[in-house]
């Protein structure tokens, strides 16, 4: 297998890749997140989501028209297997409640349904890395699971032209890369989970980083 990835070997430890992965939501940022991950070499990846394949998934997630109708894990659980050789794990939506440690990314488009997540994790040995999109804007937090809810906004305060509704292919791709770098990191204990949080927000209009922590 290392022949695989003999041109990262000098970047990242593939034996360390086998911690727990859970991608929850695999439309925009998920599915292009897991197919990232599989081909850097993680091979412990489960997918959580339950919507069909349809033709606006085409332009922005990695699906193929001939995905259309599909359940997105099963496409996804395909084309990966296809591109990685990785085989993942796909799960119904209510198996998420169950996760009880590992990496969780939140790939969702729904504050109210992070905050129900966010709620169940706070007490598990959970790191969360969550992307959200809006658009031309780019989010990514990054935290264990008891300061996760620390990220989250009222639901009802949400620009529902900056969520995860308005997408377009370049801004999904690059939350992926930069979640990916983040799984990379937690992997080889470049991040000092107790301490510290990751907060990044980018706009594409015009790249200016307005947000940047670690």
């Amino acid at each position: 297998m290392d022949n695989i990835y003999k041109g990262q070997l000098s970047l990242i430890d593939n034996s360390k890749l086998n911690i727990p992965i859970h991608i929850i939501g695999v439309g925009g940022i998920g599915s292009w997140t897991a197919l990232l991950l599989a081909k850097m070499g993680c091979t412990n990846i489960t997918i959580y989501d339950d919507d069909v394949v349809e033709i606006h998934n085409t332009a922005s997630q990695f699906f193929k028209h001939s995905d259309l109708g599909k359940k997105k894990t099963e496409a996804i659980m395909e084309s990966i297997k296809e591109f990685s050789g990785i085989t993942i794990k796909i799960k119904e939506n209510i198996e998420e409640e169950k996760i009880k440690d590992g990496l969780v990314i939140m790939a969702i488009d729904s504050m109210k349904e992070r905050i129900r997540l966010g709620e169940i994790y706070k007490d598990k040995f959970i790191y969360i890395i969550d992307g959200r999109m809006g658009g031309l804007q780019a989010e990514i937090y990054a935290s264990k699971a008891p300061k996760y809810l620390e990220t989250t906004i009222d639901p009802d305060k949400v620009d529902k032209g900056k969520c995860t509704e308005k997408a377009i292919s370049f801004n999904c791709a690059y939350i992926s890369s930069m979640i990916s770098n983040l799984v990379r990191m937690f992997a080889m204990d470049l991040i000092d989970v107790d301490s510290k949080q990751y907060d990044f927000i980018y706009l594409f209009e015009n790249n200016t980083i307005l947000k940047q922590s670690k």
